[in-house]
């Protein structure tokens, strides 16, 4: 509780106490505004009294700067609070009568309150020995939003937006929201949005790290053309060829393309090995590795894998179906090791598992291949220590699952960029 003391005339020169913290509980004014307020206290004098408490000024804080300024004298009335809370709790409320402020102006003061209430609320608990207290107190701070609320004449969300503004905005947004270049909403898009990407990172690096743990020994991926890496490569020394070429879309002769590396990555598989080749499922795509396939005499194409996933969906199409599936070429010869699908769904033609998820913080590539998917045709075709190829690496996904499986694992990708992932994710690249 407040009551007024008597007023008094404060001559030019006399000097009051400016408290930081009750200052800053005063909106500032825009340049115009303070401007216009000088203009009239040189013209006027200064007509309303400065308020005060215990030699504090907790009102006119501007006006007082302009009087002691230009040697212009002033009234001041003291006020008698109990407490420091108590005089900020006054001076928010009189904000709220006396000054045209904006919904974020409002809502930055009203939350001054709810630190004051809080404050108060904890010192009721300690004074009650009642356990019921604190249950109470609970079910207060819930409704002490909606009070400020109305108290600022704003909602309850915009109130939790600002509260979220204010803890996390930069200063720059906050400056912005202050003299109305952004929105409320706007700012608190920005906060969430980028809350996103540091989630999204975060995942990712929990990710990358979880799997190099699974890692003893690193793939090794070299930055290099497939022609000048395979020729480093022993024919018939490899036990599985495992990998991701670029499709249609991303060359201009798929056929010429097809023909310039099928024969010469599967010359260096063993007579044992197998090779797994994901490709789109375009017509002309499917006849251009059909036509490569058949210059490679002692290899048996088998009915193509189909991975098919339910998580990615486009537009709708007027003339044709949307493709939600790509081809995995399965080849090997009469001499292959068996295959491994003792897991009952493992053993179709069908591989339906989700693409990567970039929300999940599991995708770092357009057309990447799901972990999962990785990891079934490694153990199908493969046994710990065996050799596994990819001489399209891209970021390392078949290289990472062949390792995490204990097989070696050799590879290159034409793109730096995306062995910088590679070597990010645990790969050893060579540069």
């Amino acid at each position: 509780m407040s009551k007024f003391k008597n007023g008094a005339m404060v001559v030019a020169g006399q000097e009051l106490k400016v408290n930081p913290e009750f200052k800053k509980l005063i909106p500032p004014l825009t340049t115009d505004e303070y401007e216009q307020l000088e203009q009239n206290i040189i013209e006027e004098g200064v007509r309303d009294r400065l308020c005060t408490w215990r030699g504090w000024i907790i009102d006119g804080h501007n006006r007082y700067e302009i009087a002691t300024l230009h040697g212009i004298p002033f009234d001041t009335v003291e006020f008698d609070f109990d407490s420091e809370d108590d005089v900020k709790e006054w001076m928010i409320v009189n904000q709220f009568g006396r000054r045209n402020l904006s919904a974020y102006q409002r809502s930055i003061l009203a939350l001054e309150l709810e630190g004051i209430f809080r404050e108060k609320a904890k010192v009721n608990q300690v004074r009650s020995a009642d356990n019921r207290v604190s249950q109470i107190s609970a079910k207060q701070k819930v409704d002490t939003r909606s009070e400020l609320a109305k108290i600022a004449q704003v909602s309850h969300d915009t109130i939790a937006k600002v509260k979220k503004i204010q803890e996390k905005a930069p200063e720059e947004t906050k400056a912005k929201l202050m003299t109305g270049e952004v929105s409320i909403n706007q700012a608190y898009k920005e906060i969430k949005k980028k809350k996103k990407q540091e989630d999204l990172y975060k995942k990712k690096e929990e990710i990358k790290e979880s799997l190099k743990k699974e890692i003893e020994k690193k793939p090794i991926l070299y930055l290099s053309s497939f022609e000048d890496f395979l020729n480093t490569v022993e024919n018939g020394s490899v036990d599985l060829l495992l990998t991701d070429p670029p499709y249609k879309t991303d060359v201009k002769d798929i056929d010429r393309f097809a023909e310039g590396w099928v024969k010469k990555a599967l010359d260096k598989v063993k007579d044992t090995g197998r090779a797994f080749i994901c490709t789109g499922a375009y017509p002309d795509e499917v006849l251009a590795y059909l036509n490569a396939f058949k210059k490679c005499p002692g290899f048996i194409v088998d009915n193509p894998l189909i991975w098919t996933y339910r998580n990615t969906l486009g537009i709708t199409p007027n003339m044709k179906y949307n493709l939600n599936y790509q081809i995995i070429w399965h080849i090997y010869r009469d001499s292959s090791n068996e295959l491994d699908t003792s897991i009952t769904n493992e053993m179709f033609s069908v591989q339906d598992i989700n693409a990567p998820d970039g929300r999940m913080g599991n995708r770092y590539h357009t057309w990447q291949k799901p972990n999962e998917l990785a990891e079934r045709l490694i153990r199908h075709a493969t046994k710990p220590g065996d050799l596994v190829l990819d001489c399209f690496a891209c970021t390392g996904t078949f290289s990472l699952m062949a390792a995490k499986l204990g097989r070696d694992s050799i590879g290159c990708d034409i793109s730096r960029e995306n062995l910088i992932i590679a070597n990010d994710r645990g790969c050893d690249v060579k540069f």
